[in-house]
């Protein structure tokens, strides 16, 4: 009697196992049944259906938590294409229609319902608020083509910035050029008398020579008849040697009178405020 009391409890644990496994069973199809996709992509399905070609109802509330779309794959095998907008698990059946208006009785999915799980991939209780969110980490590959732009701009920026410069710099302005000084009534009268040392003058640089010496010895004077001014500077204790020297010179040249007509324009250039000084002797 022994070995059939312990042959009790196994035969016990055996029935058991086989009265549960169905359920077992049944719930490991129902889970796996359960197709996923996270709210907002898009998640799919095949099906196969012999009777009549299959076709996703015409939308009537555009607001639906799922939207389906069915694609024929060929033969009997279709593609259910749905996306969630909503959270939690529904039946695609219902969104489904033969191609003659009526319901697909008979569908086969191969593994069960046709429920699908809209999930969130979202943190709990994060509200719809973007701002809410926490920005994301810099990640260097998402922003490697702007860096890359950067750093081009800048090294052609560099060159430009340098040529640009160099362009808008200022080149120093030259020293104006003075206009040589004219040279005064005097130095030109005592030009001529260092000229006459050296050669012999032309009638019109005797001409000039005698007019330039008028000019001096008249600077200041009242304008008035020539003759009567030549005739008084003749006349002229300071003047008069040196006139009538120069015109002896000029007019009626004699033995002596050249050198006597420069040794008084040489005195005259003594004394003259604006002379340079006084040249080789004759």
């Amino acid at each position: 009697m022994r070995p059939v009391h312990r042959a009790i409890p196994a035969v016990v644990s055996l029935a058991l196992l086989c009265a549960f496994a169905p359920a077992v069973r049944a719930q490991s199809d129902e889970t796996r049944a359960v197709a996923r996709a996270a709210r907002g992509s898009v998640g799919s399905i095949e099906v196969t259906y012999r009777d009549a070609p299959l076709r996703a109802k015409a939308l009537r509330d555009a607001n639906a938590p799922v939207l389906v779309r069915v694609t024929a794959l060929g033969g009997d095998r279709y593609r259910i294409d749905y996306i969630g907008a909503v959270t939690g698990t529904y039946d695609l059946l219902p969104a489904i229609e033969r191609a003659d208006g009526r319901a697909p009785e008979g569908l086969d999915r191969g593994m069960g319902s046709l429920s699908v799980e809209i999930f969130s991939q979202l943190p709990p209780n994060a509200g719809t608020d973007v701002f809410g969110l926490s920005a994301p980490g810099f990640n260097f590959s998402a922003h490697y083509t702007t860096a890359l732009w950067t750093l081009g701009a800048l090294w052609t920026a560099i060159p430009a910035f340098f040529l640009i410069r160099r362009a808008m710099r200022r080149t120093p302005h030259a020293a104006p050029v003075v206009p040589p000084r004219e040279p005064t009534t005097a130095e030109l009268l005592f030009a001529a008398v260092d000229a006459a040392r050296t050669r012999e003058l032309t009638a019109d640089e005797r001409g000039q020579l005698e007019l330039r010496l008028l000019q001096i010895l008249r600077r200041g004077a009242p304008d008035g008849d020539v003759a009567a001014a030549i005739t008084a500077l003749r006349a002229d204790q300071r003047t008069g040697a040196v006139v009538r020297a120069v015109e002896s010179w000029l007019h009626a040249p004699e033995s002596g009178g050249a050198a006597r007509a420069l040794a008084e324009l040489d005195a005259l250039r003594a004394k003259s405020s604006d002379a340079p000084a006084a040249g080789g002797a004759p």
